[in-house]
């Protein structure tokens, strides 16, 4: 793979602020469903799009996590750019199961709020990746990774950025999980 490939966490959003007060279980409040960002995480998207917009404008096309909160990075980081920006579930956070903000809308009104993305790659109208009975594993973790690496290698574009979650972004970064900071570049090598 000789692409440049630069990896981003969304900006801080509503369960990350409802995490902090009341801990893990946070994650399962309805009043997290469809995390969205707050004032903070959209200047920290701002200020990214300011402190970047040299990069940005050389990225050839954007890979997002199909969540609110990372749409919402990326509908602010590459607004008006006219990138290729491909919407795919296989990038949502983990775990991929009983946590209310990692469950994503509707494919269709998803595309309502974000015509110029490309959703395509959505297996279909409902979430069906997220399982409502139990946690995600850590091994079907590693297996969506491997996955999404395959499909990485399918690119041939040069610049490529991923706007994703701590845990899937550390795990793919690192090989372990671990806290990544808000709107700040990572490069995968």
């Amino acid at each position: 793979m000789n692409n440049n490939i630069y990896c981003i966490r969304h900006g801080y959003s509503l369960h990350n602020q409802l995490g902090k007060k009341y801990g893990e279980k946070a994650y399962l409040m309805s009043e997290c469903e469809n995390s969205y960002l707050l004032q903070d995480g959209i200047d920290e998207a701002k200020k990214l799009r300011k402190d970047s917009l040299e990069l940005l404008k050389k990225i050839d096309i954007v890979l997002v996590s199909s969540l609110t909160r990372t749409l919402e990075t990326a509908d602010i980081l590459f607004k008006n750019l006219n990138k290729k920006i491909i919407v795919l579930d296989i990038l949502k956070e983990f775990p991929n199961g009983l946590e209310i903000p990692n469950k994503r809308l509707l494919t269709s009104t998803l595309k309502i709020k974000y015509p110029y993305f490309d959703f395509s790659k959505l297996q279909c109208e409902d979430d069906f990746t997220w399982i409502p009975e139990r946690y995600e594993t850590k091994e079907e973790l590693i297996y969506r990774i491997n996955l999404f690496k395959r499909y990485l290698n399918t690119f041939k574009e040069q610049n490529i950025f991923i706007v994703g979650h701590t845990d899937f972004l550390s795990q793919l970064l690192y090989s372990e999980i671990r806290e990544l900071k808000h709107c700040y570049l990572y490069h995968y090598n």
